[in-house]
């Protein structure tokens, strides 16, 4: 007998769900035995967990995809493998080749287990905007939006909250990944183990990892997510091999719904899903098991199956969860097995379950904590400013948002927090910074406000100014309508483009920069030359120090002392100019000569510049 739990009738369901709710969406996408799951957060954001064994991501996820709307040109946010093996990673390159790109990050478990399916995701996703894959870790909160979250919570044997167990398996390094939305939890591990077990007489070589990741986020736990009413959603890990789901786990977890992503192409003597995951523990006919049985669903039937096999789940097909975090989340399936029976008659879908922490957050009322932890009160702050915050909660923090003023200037969904400041967009003067730290439960913690100056000198018009150099006698007017903003350079090259000298010197000149090419008039650097800058009959700088008898170097300010002094220069190889870089900000003098070079072996020394600085 399958068993289930109550539904909720019709007419409750009409009452609750608020009519502009945005729902979550969990996809299980039947790839026969392996394992792919499409996540759509409340606003949009993607995650792609696996995408099955090779030739699954062309023959099925890719299809599926498109099914529910999600094309190429749309692109996928997150693509996470949750461990090596090709039945979960093997169609992920796939997915990629078939066009679409991953826009922000590609998560793997760190492992060195090398295949074929691994150097194939590897190179696809080189060409793609997130890149190659990165070790996901422990802690990281992707937000989905809508306050849902999804939290790493292991990752190859590191569990949430500081514990560890020393896995050597592969399966056993799998990521878990609780996300939750509201009062919604949904527990996925991948392939990650539950150990031997003796109330069901199971037997593993797979390390229990399963119990310390439950415990860790179970009220009093190491890093508590989850309350006593446990999740509504498990993922069976292992496809419901005896490795998987023991008592305790499923006890701690409570799940509602259970689902295994299992079928056609398992090795024989496999049996997969076992009797003594589904029958014995999800179904609690062994006695082992103290939480109401979960009413389970498999995408479609293992194969080849045998003695050990269960039937007891309902084969589905493509499973699709949504939940608007709120009452309910409800489940369907479109009953395209690819093995077996289709059960989907039998099963009733579509059904709609209670969340166990209706209300939204599981109980959670604490808001999360904030501060800016720089720039420091008091601070005089100009050019672009690094604005940082420190932000923790009992749960997990989702957001830190930054405010100039009371009005919001950034968003930051990953620690460390901050934000690039340009203060050149704000007055000088006084001004406020504040942060706010958001957590699941839309509980929110307001930093105490920071005073700070801004303080940004003017831009300074030099057109028509001078440049003299001395002993060669030659005199460079600078363009009309020349501008050097603050904390700007306009750097004088001889006879290069911009796109030559960046080459030659290594740089990418930013967007304060200036450059001039003089057309071979200046500089022209030689033995003992000295440089000054005038605006007229008015000396602004100079004359600097001179250039060495044999020239073939660099000069930049060190110190604010005398221009013509050796002592307030760094003195080096013409090779070590920096152009662009490297201005004096504490001088408080304006426009100044800040760095001449050198540059031996270019020809017609093509690639000699002065530089001139705006400190204020």
């Amino acid at each position: 007998m399958r068993l289930f739990r109550s539904l909720i009738p019709v007419f409750l369901i009409l009452v609750v769900i608020p009519m502009a709710a945005a729902n979550l969406e969990i996809h299980y996408i039947d790839v026969g035995w392996g394992g792919s799951v499409f996540i759509k957060g409340p606003t949009g954001i993607t995650v792609l967990l696996e995408a099955g064994n090779t030739g699954m991501g062309t023959a099925y996820v890719v299809p599926y995809l498109k099914s529910i709307g999600v094309q190429p040109a749309n692109g996928i946010d997150y693509v996470i493998g949750g461990h090596q093996h090709c039945d979960h990673i093997g169609g992920l390159d796939e997915v990629i080749q078939a066009g679409y790109n991953v826009h922000t990050k590609q998560y793997y478990n760190g492992s060195t287990y090398s295949s074929s399916c691994a150097d194939g995701w590897n190179a696809a996703a080189a060409t793609t905007t997130a890149g190659v894959p990165v070790v996901m870790p422990v802690g990281t909160v992707i937000a989905l939006g809508n306050g849902a979250t999804l939290t790493c919570i292991a990752n190859n044997g590191s569990i949430i909250g500081g514990g560890s167990v020393p896995v050597t398996d592969e399966n056993d390094r799998s990521i878990a990944l609780l996300i939750k939305y509201g009062g919604f939890d949904y527990l996925w591990a991948s392939d990650l183990g539950g150990g031997p077990d003796s109330c069901t007489g199971r037997g593993t070589l797979q390390l229990d990892v399963e119990t310390s990741v439950i415990n860790a986020i179970s009220p009093g736990g190491a890093h508590p997510l989850i309350s006593a009413g446990g999740i509504d959603l498990m993922h069976v890990n292992h496809h419901g091999s005896e490795s998987s789901t023991n008592p305790t786990y499923f006890n701690m977890a409570k799940p509602a719904v259970a689902i295994i992503g299992v079928g056609a192409g398992e090795t024989t003597g496999w049996d997969l899903p076992r009797i003594k995951v589904v029958d014995s523990v999800l179904l609690g006919t062994s006695g082992c098991t103290t939480a109401p049985p979960a009413f389970v669903l498999q995408t479609e039937e293992g194969n080849p199956a045998g003695t050990n096999t269960s039937h007891s789940g309902y084969c589905v097909g493509n499973i699709k969860v949504t939940t608007d975090g709120v009452s309910i989340f409800t489940v369907s399936a479109d009953g395209l097995v690819h093995q077996g029976p289709n059960e989907l008659a039998a099963s009733g879908l579509p059904r709609s379950f209670t969340i166990d922490d209706s209300g939204g957050g599981g109980g959670d009322t604490t808001p999360p904590t904030t501060s800016i932890t720089a720039p420091l009160a008091g601070a005089t702050v100009s050019g672009t400013t690094s604005v940082t915050a420190s932000a923790s909660d009992n749960v997990g923090v989702t957001k830190v948002e930054f405010y100039l003023d009371g009005v919001l200037q950034s968003t930051d969904t990953t620690s460390p927090y901050s934000w690039s400041w340009n203060t050149t967009t704000a007055t000088n003067g006084s001004h406020s910074l504040t942060s706010k730290a958001y957590d699941a439960a839309l509980n929110v913690g307001t930093s105490t406000a920071v005073g700070v100056t801004v303080s940004n000198g003017a831009p300074v018009n030099i057109g028509g100014w001078t440049l003299i150099q001395a002993n060669a006698t030659l005199n460079y007017t600078i363009p009309a309508g020349t501008t050097i903003a603050s904390k700007g350079y306009v750097i004088v090259a001889r006879n290069a483009t911009k796109t030559a000298f960046q080459t030659f010197w290594g740089v990418t000149l930013g967007a304060n920069v200036v450059y001039i090419n003089s057309g071979d008039t200046m500089p022209q650097i030689n033995g003992s030359e000295t440089y000054t800058l005038k605006n007229g009959t008015t000396t602004i700088d100079g004359p600097t120090v001179a250039m060495d008898t044999s020239a073939g170097f660099d000069f930049e300010r060190a110190t604010c002392g005398s221009v013509g002094t050796l002592s307030s220069w760094f003195h080096r190889a013409s090779t070590s100019g920096t152009p662009g870089t490297g201005g004096l900000t504490t001088c408080n003098r304006g426009v100044f000569i800040n760095e001449f070079s050198d540059a031996l072996g270019t020809g017609n020394y093509v690639y000699e510049f002065i530089e001139l600085f705006n400190d204020r």
